[in-house]
């Protein structure tokens, strides 16, 4: 199927166009500091309090409880403070001095822009007279010859990885871009098939997280990379709802898109947008040893030279003496006492704002 760009878009300008509220929602942000200091309940005392609709999900609910980062306290005369006064809730990440990162293996300057643009969709299961999604994102790796640029959430398939070291020894460019939280996964499937992926200079393996939300008390959290698509030699992109993992290819329904011409710019754009956002893994930063496994994946073994790795950033944690809050973060509830510390400079100032509002919201914090 075959169409011009200015087809494609739905964001024409409208004659006549549709007032949409704006998102922010002042009581929303309430609620979630409400419960960030004070858990569940103190959530959902909140809601019944200001006659407010659940607007979190149960599995938001955990999520952020099981993610949020506390503040980093500093010691003075006068006790501990939070040292992130100041900063409101926002639904925005917070701006970064860091310098952007550089494509330091390169980029083809392919230009499409005057290419007609063609879409194929492709579904799992496979349509009749149709390949499977797995065998068209193979097919295009092995048929790759300047870049392979993949942004994925997660990538545990080890048929496709296969395919990613034999473009590399033939060298072809690979940049992979995974969510933070999975990184782990393709680490270990990685050094299982006997592959240490610090060896291949060709091979960049960045990670990148969501948007990050920040309360006024320092309290953090942030969302992960839910974009899955990969760009060959800037000329085709698969992008879709098909994760790189042995479900997505035996048991998930799934569907992507195949493009190709001038609408593969804006994927280009993207990634180098996420890549400008990405750092490197703490895993990859540092130089470790690998027992290679034998006969696992039928390649030669890569060569040791070393993977060259500028401007590593490094992700911020959380100091000394608050990391015994992560196991309570696990269990899904956040140790109220612990909370009270991390909020004490702000309290004044939560209590200020919930005066606008019907109900008392002393109970929620230390009830």
């Amino acid at each position: 199927m075959e169409s011009n760009l200015s087809c494609l878009s739905s964001l024409k300008e409208d004659d006549n166009p549709v007032y949409v509220q704006p998102h922010y929602k002042e009581a929303y942000r309430l609620a979630i500091y409400a419960l960030l200091c004070g858990g569940k309940d103190a959530y959902e005392e909140f809601l019944r309090a200001e006659q407010i609709s659940h607007f979190l999900s149960e599995e938001e609910i955990l999520f952020i409880l099981e993610h949020v980062e506390l503040p980093t306290l500093d010691d003075d005369s006068e006790g501990r403070q939070v040292t992130n006064e100041g900063r409101p809730s926002t639904y925005f990440p917070i701006e970064s001095d860091d310098e952007v990162p550089n494509l330091d293996l390169g980029w083809p300057g392919v230009r499409v822009e005057d290419t007609d643009t063609s879409i194929s969709l492709l579904f799992h299961p496979p349509r009749q007279n149709t390949p499977t999604i797995k065998e068209v994102i193979r097919k295009q790796i092995q048929q790759a010859r300047q870049l392979i640029a993949i942004a994925m959430d997660v990538f545990t398939d080890v048929d496709i990885f296969k395919d990613i070291i034999n473009a590399v020894l033939r060298g072809v460019v690979v940049y992979i871009l995974l969510d933070e939280s999975q990184f782990k996964s393709f680490h270990t499937m990685s050094h299982k098939v006997g592959v240490n992926i610090q060896d291949l200079k060709n091979m960049c393996i960045r990670t990148v997280e969501g948007q990050q939300y920040q309360c006024q008390s320092g309290m953090k959290f942030h969302g992960g990379l839910e974009q899955k698509f990969i760009l060959v030699d800037c000329r085709t992109v698969v992008y879709g709802t098909y994760s790189y993992t042995w479900s997505y290819e035996k048991i998930n329904l799934s569907m992507v898109l195949v493009v190709t011409g001038q609408l593969v710019s804006s994927y280009d754009e993207e990634f180098r947008r996420l890549y400008a956002r990405s750092v490197v893994p703490e895993a990859l930063s540092i130089q470790q040893p690998v027992h290679y496994l034998r006969n696992t994946v039928g390649l030669q073994r890569p060569s040791s030279s070393q993977l060259s790795l500028h401007q590593i950033h490094m992700r911020s944690r959380v100091m000394h003496g608050m990391r015994t809050a992560q196991d309570d973060r696990r269990r899904g509830r956040l140790p109220l006492s612990r909370m009270k510390q991390s909020c004490c400079i702000v309290f004044g100032l939560f209590v200020g704002l919930f005066g606008c509002y019907r109900g008392e919201p002393h109970s929620l914090l230390i009830g």
